[in-house]
C-alpha cells in the first residue's frame, strides 16, 4: 500500500463521507421517475424545462438534508491534522455549491479547490480529480480521494489517486474498489501523524 505519508493533498466526497447520509435517494428516485441509473447523467440528458422541473425537486430534497446535517464521526479531527500537516483539502461533490457553503459553516478549516455538479462533467469521470490535482500541481499518485460510493473510487482509480473507501452498511461491495478501507475518517489520523506514516491498508480498520 501506498504510505500516507507520501499523500500531498486529499480529495473528500461531502454527503456520506465529511457528513452523516442523510438524502432520501429513493424518494428522489421516486419523485424524478428514475427508477435507476444515474440520475444526474439522466436530468442533464433532459430538455431544459424538465431539467429545470427535475432539479427543483432534487434541490429541495437536499434543502431538507441541510437542515438534518451532520458531521461524520472523526472529520473535525482529521481535517484538523491535515491543516497542521499543511495539506490542501478539496471537496468533489455531485451537490450544489450552496451546499457546500451551508457544510463550511460548521468547519473550521478551508478546502482550496471545490468541484459541483456545475462542472461540465462528474464523478465516477476522472476529470473532475484530475481538475482538482492540476490546481494544486500536484501528481495524483500524491493524492487520496476518500468516498463512500463506486464512483468516488472508480472516479480516483481512473485518475490516479490513491482511493479510501468510507465503509457503511450499504457500499461493502465497493470494498475491492478501494486501495483502503476505514469505518471511521479517525482512523486515517494515525496515518498522517505517524513518523513512519504507517496507515490502515486495505481492508477494513
Amino acid at each position: 500500500m501506498k504510505r500516507l505519508r507520501n499523500i500531498r493533498g486529499v480529495i473528500f466526497d461531502m454527503d456520506g463521507t465529511l457528513t452523516v447520509p442523510v438524502i432520501d435517494f429513493a424518494l428522489m428516485r421516486a419523485r424524478l421517475g428514475i427508477p435507476e441509473g444515474d440520475m444526474l447523467a439522466t436530468i442533464r440528458a433532459w430538455p431544459p424545462d424538465k431539467q429545470e422541473w427535475a432539479f427543483a425537486i432534487v434541490e429541495g430534497l437536499e434543502e431538507d438534508a441541510n437542515r438534518r446535517l451532520r458531521l461524520q464521526p472523526g472529520a473535525e479531527a482529521l481535517l484538523r491534522v491535515l491543516d497542521e500537516k499543511q495539506i490542501p483539502k478539496a471537496i468533489l461533490t455531485r451537490n450544489t455549491e450552496k451546499a457546500v457553503r451551508h457544510l463550511q459553516r460548521y468547519l473550521k478549516t478551508h478546502f482550496s479547490v471545490i468541484v459541483t455538479r456545475d462542472f461540465p462533467t462528474f464523478k465516477p469521470d476522472p476529470a473532475p480529480a484530475l481538475h482538482i490535482c492540476r490546481e494544486w500541481n500536484l501528481d495524483p499518485a500524491s493524492v487520496l480521494l476518500v468516498g463512500d460510493y463506486r464512483d468516488d473510487l472508480l472516479c480516483g482509480k481512473q485518475a490516479g489517486t490513491l482511493t479510501c473507501l468510507l465503509l457503511n452498511e450499504r457500499n461493502q461491495p465497493f470494498a475491492e474498489l478501494a486501495d483502503i478501507t476505514v469505518t471511521s475518517l479517525e482512523n486515517l489520523v494515525a496515518g498522517f501523524e505517524k513518523p513512519d506514516g504507517s496507515g490502515r491498508s486495505n481492508r477494513s480498520v
